[in-house]
């Protein structure tokens, strides 16, 4: 959000650029998330309906990039920084139409933005 729109308070975009969990830790048959205090979660991979790659502002000395899963009932996320991050995109690249595009421009940004790379709705 830009600081005209902070001091106006217009902010029309309900995308959370500053994800504080459920984080993906493990990815397996069900994928396994830690929420803020430490609960764990089980999701059934199926349930994914949406695949973004969240952007903010708060690079380069902080996470600014992050992975963000839509469920049928829930959102969880994986920070770019994460030691398992390349790992788990590059199982997320080989779902059918991922879109590689919109990964490429999530990686030269550096505001506050959503890049879909991935709808179960669009194959």
């Amino acid at each position: 959000m830009s600081l005209l729109n902070r001091i106006f308070g217009r902010n029309n975009d309900k995308e959370n650029y500053y994800p504080s969990g459920p984080w993906l830790v493990e990815v397996g048959d069900t994928f396994t998330c830690k929420g803020r205090f430490g609960k764990k979660i089980e999701l059934d991979p199926k349930t994914i309906s949406v695949i973004k790659i969240i952007t903010n502002d708060k690079g380069p000395y902080s996470d600014d990039l992050f992975w963000k899963f839509e469920c049928d009932n829930s959102v969880f996320y994986l920070a770019s920084e994460d030691s398992r991050a390349p790992e788990f995109m590059s199982m997320f690249q080989g779902l059918n139409g991922f879109d590689n595009e919109q990964l490429a421009l999530s990686a030269t940004s550096a505001v506050n933005a959503s890049f879909v790379v991935w709808d179960r709705l669009a194959l």
